[in-house]
């Protein structure tokens, strides 16, 4: 047996706390996790998916740990953004069977026949990926006949595992489907669902865990000004505090780019409210303040933000963005065009 060693922050602050707890100390360890079974010692606070303080947040660190030593097929449920393959992945590096390939197939991109053949087909996946691991990114985009096939599979997997016989590939399954709501709507999927349901996880939120936002700020704060070659960015306690107000529809992914877009435009300061989007500072807005709001700005940055949903939910296919959001290719192509104008303008300013 090997020990993870994981740092954790202080167990449950209130939610008066977060923001001066997250903007004045550094998060202190605790107790460290035994990561059952497993050779392998991952420091999980390097991964955005485990950064925070929540009770969700700790019930899938002790989840990974439990996990890593079996392998089963895993379910992963939560909604867009809030980095399932991360998750998938952080589990195949802290198993046994880490040196094996750990494979993506993204359900959206192929037709039913290519995937067939890519999982099923000879010498597909699920026959030479061996003691590897294999992440569908969305269980419920599989055609019917697939996921028939997969529920086929598992239940033969768990009699091959009873009978002390090896099994095969890893299988981790991610769904931003509530099982409860998908019974009526594709009654197949809810039956490979409750399948895996004994070895899932549900990720919150970021909205139903703002206690974790202010901690995943920082971390992506620091990230994000090493990759840019921007120098340390501090985030402001007003600042931190509409951040964790903040619904955040996109969860962590909408969150980075909001940083990012501020540490872009900036050298190396402090983060305050006036760096973040408009859509951010007024997004609670009852009032106009006395200083005035810049109309045309805060439509722009609504706008956009809009944008980088629809294409975020659609795997950047400006297609299927362009009929979410009720617009025509060319004009979508138009004002992604724009957007990458003003960018340019402002980090040559």
């Amino acid at each position: 047996m090997a020990t993870e060693a994981v740092e954790h922050a202080i167990a449950h602050p209130t939610s008066n706390q977060v923001a001066n707890l997250a903007s004045q100390s550094v998060l202190k360890p605790r107790p460290a996790l035994t990561l059952v079974g497993s050779p392998r010692v991952l420091p999980l606070d390097n991964y955005e998916c485990f950064i925070g303080v929540s009770t969700n947040v700790a019930a899938l660190k002790q989840f990974i740990s439990v996990q890593a030593a079996a392998h089963t097929p895993t379910l992963i449920i939560g909604e867009r953004g809030l980095r399932q393959e991360q998750i998938a992945r952080v589990l195949h590096s802290a198993s046994e069977n880490s040196a094996q390939p750990f494979f993506a197939v993204n359900a959206h991109s192929l037709d039913s026949e290519a995937l067939h053949n890519l999982l099923f087909g000879p010498r597909g996946m699920i026959e030479t990926c061996e003691r590897g691991t294999i992440y569908i990114n969305e269980l419920t985009r599989l055609p019917a006949l697939l996921q028939q096939r997969f529920a086929a599979h598992i239940e033969e997997q768990r009699w091959r595992a009873h009978s002390g016989r090896s099994n095969g590939p890893r299988l981790i399954f991610a769904t931003e489907w509530n099982p409860t709501e998908m019974k009526a709507e594709n009654r197949i999927a809810y039956g490979l669902v409750e399948l895996l349901r004994p070895s899932g996880f549900t990720i919150k939120p970021l909205r139903e865990r703002s206690e974790d936002i202010a901690y995943l700020a920082r971390h992506l704060a620091g990230r994000i000004a090493k990759r840019l070659n921007k120098g340390p960015h501090e985030i402001a306690p007003g600042a931190l505090k509409m951040l964790s107000d903040y619904p955040w529809e996109g969860n962590i992914d909408e969150l980075e780019a909001a940083l990012e877009s501020a540490i872009a435009a900036t050298q190396p300061q402090q983060i305050d409210e006036t760096l973040l989007p408009s859509r951010i500072r007024y997004s609670a807005l009852k009032s106009i303040p006395a200083s005035g709001i810049d109309l045309p700005q805060l439509v722009d940055d609504f706008e956009r933000g809009l944008i980088e949903t629809a294409l975020r939910q659609t795997g950047n296919n400006q297609t299927k963005a362009s009929a979410l959001l009720g617009l025509r290719v060319q004009t979508l192509n138009m004002k992604l065009k724009r957007f990458k104008e003003q960018a340019e303008e402002g980090s040559e300013e």
